[in-house]
């Protein structure tokens, strides 16, 4: 019993001598929630209507592309709510295809609203910067075509949380919740 007691009592002082949290290969004290953009307003709605086909906005093939902007909002999730620096918004023609940037949103660009906790931004990019971006016209896209347009995030830090860097198909079949890193443009009639 003796020797038991001194062995319990060894492997206590072992547990609480040897801490050292630099050699914690899990760093867990360090550990904090990422930082992401979700999406609100109007473009939530579009994404349960059926005729955006799971896209957040559509343009028209047969209209005139000055007037078409890709337009949506999204708030900054985060613990450091002014960790924001910018947001880089790439487009694609095809899900896979090479990404060239659009615009480039200003961290500043988000405000807290008086009814939400989140700071909020509207995004706005006319079709014509898109186009021009990707080197193709109306005539190279065909009825219910995406453009594929993804957000990369910039922290104060130096961080980037690239689109791709979110994940998780489940969120992306939530009804109250929707990451604005990847998002789909629709070409209709």
């Amino acid at each position: 019993m003796k020797n038991i007691a001194m062995l319990f009592f060894g492997l206590l002082c072992f547990c609480f001598a040897c801490t050292d949290s630099e050699l914690d290969p899990l760093q867990i004290d360090k550990l904090t929630k990422g930082s992401i953009i979700a999406l609100r307003g109007t473009a939530v709605d579009n994404l349960n209507d059926i005729s955006y086909r799971g896209s957040v906005d559509k343009f028209s093939l047969s209209g005139d592309p000055s007037t078409e902007k890709f337009e949506f909002e999204a708030a900054f999730l985060s613990d450091d709510l002014n960790s924001l620096s910018q947001v880089d918004v790439y487009a694609r023609q095809t899900e896979t295809g090479p990404r060239v940037r659009v615009t480039t949103v200003p961290g500043s660009a988000f405000v807290i609203p008086s009814d939400d906790k989140y700071p909020q931004a509207a995004f706005s990019i006319p079709l014509n910067d898109i186009l021009s971006g990707l080197s193709i016209g109306l005539g190279d896209l065909a009825e219910n075509d995406y453009l594929f347009i993804e957000c990369d995030l910039t922290l104060t830090d130096g961080t980037i949380v690239p689109a791709s860097a979110i994940a998780n198909s489940s969120l992306f079949e939530s009804a109250h919740f929707y990451p604005a890193h990847s998002l789909r443009y629709l070409a209709v009639q």
